[in-house]
């Protein structure tokens, strides 16, 4: 395994699904999902997402460098929300990455809402 893969499943087990965090999921089952959904990410080829196609090296060096639970949560806040979600995997893996790349709108879109003067 090289040393970014490595890297990678070391955040899995001790950062976004460690045991302390067990009580953002609603069940085991949720959790494994998640899980499994960031490690299609991992080695997903590429993806598109608001028409930007993302690669390979683009999703990982997201995932390592700007990835933090909170935006893990807030993705599995949208899968939940989902009604008729047949391809819960694939699925969830989009919900996580889409966050990801609009997390910093959302806060401050949070942000000004709470602020507003």
């Amino acid at each position: 395994m090289d040393y970014k893969t490595t890297q990678f499943y070391y955040y899995l087990d001790e950062c976004y699904f460690h045991p302390e965090r067990n009580k953002e999921f609603s069940s085991e089952t949720e959790k494994n999902l998640a899980r499994k959904a960031m490690e299609l990410l991992w080695n997903k080829e590429s993806i598109k997402v608001n028409n930007v196609t993302y690669s390979n090296e683009e999703i990982r060096q997201k995932l390592l460098d700007e990835m933090m639970p909170e935006i893990l949560d807030r993705a599995v806040e949208i899968y939940r929300d989902a009604k008729g979600v047949k391809s819960e995997t694939p699925y969830l893996a989009g919900c996580i990455l889409r966050t990801l790349i609009d997390y910093d709108a959302y806060i401050d879109r949070l942000f000004r809402q709470t602020f507003r003067g």
